[in-house]
């Protein structure tokens, strides 16, 4: 008899960091059950983000390809894949897989199925998703936060949630809908694919009760930064920095309890999606399915959190806003290994057709990151983030990160493995020429080795 493929349980957060889970070494956030779950998985210490915001990741990860070849390059949501590019989900349906998508996927136009069965639409974008209409019928449209609260701007997005539940902030929303749909899935013969992709812990950084007061904003040590630095950038990133958005936020000029206060709402945030991954965990447990399913769990970028002296993403590539958490979790991996093989997101989609037995299509440019290095070649000696402010092209290798913006004269180049935190820009320094001209050419190389035909986008609108 044919043995039953796996099921998979794919998690997603968005724009949390690699270093906010214990078990990456951060002894301040609590987060049991990913701790846990790296240890019955594959825990990846160098997996980066193809590209530093959130629409062009999420095609990257949903298509396999980096953003040069599949043109999603920006988040604009004017772009999306061609419906003839094979994504993820829709490879798992075509395989006889029962797929869902729960939460936030950043698809244009919002409510399109994406190669899923069916999706719990949680996106922000439409007052006729799932979680508005839920907050209409519980007469609590308006009570979430958002750039309607009063003062959202003046509190630099942080804002505790005060009207709402943790059951009905939005990412306990997508943790209990989620939860929902894998008891309906288990009651199926078939093999699943479900994608939880929560909403947290991107800004607005507004934990519910209890979870407000998880942290003590006191303890919280914002990372280091050194005057100046940002003066590499572009006029035009820099002004985005200093007069960010609808509220004008100078995002050099947070006030320091107010960054202890980001902080540790934003660890509250991580902790409540940390408790939503143990409910889903202990459901697969309960039924019998947790050691048949594959489970990951990742997110679509990082967050500066108070690095370099600024917050969010994608203004200026580092680790912080590029390097991301994942931890795979799948039979015949060694339980509680580590690995530092340099990885993106265009990788997880070759990675879970092979482990469920599906065949890669073509069109993919990333490889399985769990297969032996001599077997696929994947051990790559290099990852690219794509960012759409500036534009810019990071590339990172185990010891070297090397950022190139159009006309060369806002290059930024760092030894990592003497300056982790990426404060000494070596780009104009002589002794490092050689050095920074290796990387520009290494990045040339990785677009000539990377560039497939360009499929015709969907323009939307």
């Amino acid at each position: 008899m044919e043995k039953k493929k796996p099921n998979v349980l794919f998690l997603m957060t968005d724009q949390q960091r690699w270093d906010c889970i214990g078990a990456n070494g951060n002894s301040i956030i609590k987060t049991p059950n990913l701790d846990s779950l790296a240890q019955d998985g594959v825990n990846f210490t160098h997996h980066f983000c193809s590209a530093a915001a959130c629409v062009p990741s999420r095609a990257c990860l949903m298509s396999g390809q980096h953003v040069h070849v599949h043109g999603v390059d920006s988040t604009s949501r004017n772009k999306w894949l061609t419906e003839d590019l094979p994504t993820l989900p829709g490879c798992f349906t075509a395989a006889g897989y029962n797929t869902a998508g729960v939460g936030k996927m950043h698809f244009t136009p919002w409510n399109l199925p994406g190669g899923f069965e069916r999706r719990v639409v949680v996106d922000g974008i439409s007052e006729e998703e799932d979680y508005a209409r839920m907050l209409k019928e519980k007469g609590l449209w308006g009570k979430q936060i958002g750039h309607h609260t009063p003062g959202f701007g003046a509190a630099f997005k942080s804002m505790p949630t005060t009207e709402l539940s943790a059951e009905d902030h939005v990412d306990g929303f997508v943790g209990r809908r989620g939860v929902e749909e894998l008891e309906s899935l288990l009651k199926r013969e078939e093999p699943f694919l479900l994608a939880v992709s929560f909403v947290g812990p991107h800004e607005p950084l507004d934990p519910p009760h209890p979870y407000d007061r998880m942290y003590d904003p006191s303890q919280m040590t914002v990372g280091p930064w050194r005057e100046g630095e940002l003066d590499i950038l572009p006029e035009h990133v820099y002004r985005g920095i200093v007069d960010m958005g609808i509220e004008h936020l100078n995002l050099t000029a947070v006030p320091d309890a107010k960054k202890r206060e980001m902080m540790a709402y934003y660890y509250a945030k991580c902790s409540m999606i940390d408790d939503w991954v143990g409910r889903l965990i202990e459901t697969l447990r309960r039924k019998g399915q947790y050691d048949d399913t594959i489970i990951v769990y990742t997110s679509d970028h990082g967050e500066y959190l108070g690095d370099h002296n600024i917050y969010y993403k994608a203004y200026f590539p580092c680790d912080s806003d590029c390097r991301i958490p994942l931890i795979i979790k799948a039979a015949g991996q060694e339980s509680g290994s580590v690995s530092d093989r340099l990885s993106g997101n265009v990788d997880l989609m070759p990675t879970l057709l092979e482990l469920a037995g599906i065949p890669v299509p073509d069109t993919c440019q990333g490889s399985n990151c769990l297969s032996p290095a001599d077997e696929t070649g994947s051990d790559r000696d290099c990852a690219v983030t794509y960012s759409e402010t500036g534009p810019a092209y990071r590339l990172r290798t185990r010891e070297w990160a090397y950022v190139y913006r159009p006309g060369g004269e806002h290059d930024q180049l760092y030894h990592v493995a003497e300056d982790r935190h990426e404060l000494n820009n070596l780009s104009a320094n002589p002794e490092f020429k050689e050095q920074r001209d290796f990387m520009r050419q290494r990045l040339l190389d990785w677009f000539v080795e990377t560039s497939y035909s360009r499929p015709k986008l969907q323009t939307i609108g």
